[in-house]
């Protein structure tokens, strides 16, 4: 198949859906009383699975949570979706927000819209719909450069890619989406700009429409 054609078409999203709600407002509906930086962070099964990187994130979040006082992350916190609240508290230093399974997609829109950030910090990932839903309600997104995660996160603009699995790295691109509250508001306009762009229904139905007729034609 050296010599085939090839050609890449995104997977389309409802833009209509998963469109940003303004921030407080989305906080305020999940109940959280914080007005600094929140980091997102979702899977099935929550951190319990190894392949989604939850330990790396951690890592990289504890190294921003010993920063010196007064810092801009500071403050930082966590919410998890994709599990529920465990018996024990973490003791890791930070707030952690458990939302548990989300079963509909309004709750994820404003899990979305609430957060600073939304990092996939995955060992293995081809290109997560969770990124796309992320960054179509104006989230940036924070990833490592691996799989087919450049494919999803245009660095530095649309969030940013740190070196595969390596929880300093991760950090220091968090860091650098979050420290900025203007760069943050640019990074969160390109992301929903890109997933208009690139993610629209009708833009994908031509795409495939122009690959059948090439294929027609041959």
């Amino acid at each position: 198949m050296a010599n085939w054609p090839i050609d890449v078409i995104p997977t389309p999203i409802d833009l209509k859906m998963w469109a940003p709600i303004e921030k407080q407002l989305a906080r305020k509906i999940l109940n959280i009383c914080h007005e600094g930086p929140l980091v997102l962070f979702g899977a099935v099964g929550g951190t319990a699975d190894p392949r989604k990187g939850a330990d790396l994130l951690i890592e990289a979040l504890q190294r921003l949570n010993m920063e010196e006082p007064g810092s801009t992350l500071e403050n930082l916190e966590l919410m998890v979706f994709g599990q529920c609240q465990p018996d024990k508290p973490s003791g890791l230093g930070f707030p952690i927000h458990y939302s548990g399974h989300i079963n509909d997609d309004l709750t994820l829109r404003i899990l979305y819209s609430a957060a600073d950030v939304f990092v996939i910090p995955s060992r293995q990932d081809n290109l997560p719909g969770t990124g796309i839903e992320a960054q179509a309600c104006g989230t940036p997104v924070v990833a490592f450069r691996t799989g087919g995660l450049p494919d999803l996160v245009e660095d530095r603009v649309t969030g940013a890619l740190a070196d595969p699995f390596d929880p300093a790295s991760l950090a220091e691109s968090i860091r650098w989406v979050l420290e900025d509250k203007q760069r943050r508001g640019q990074l969160a306009a390109a992301a929903r700009q890109r997933a208009e762009k690139l993610f629209e229904p009708r833009r994908i139905a031509g795409l495939y429409a122009e690959v059948y007729k090439q294929a027609l034609a041959t």
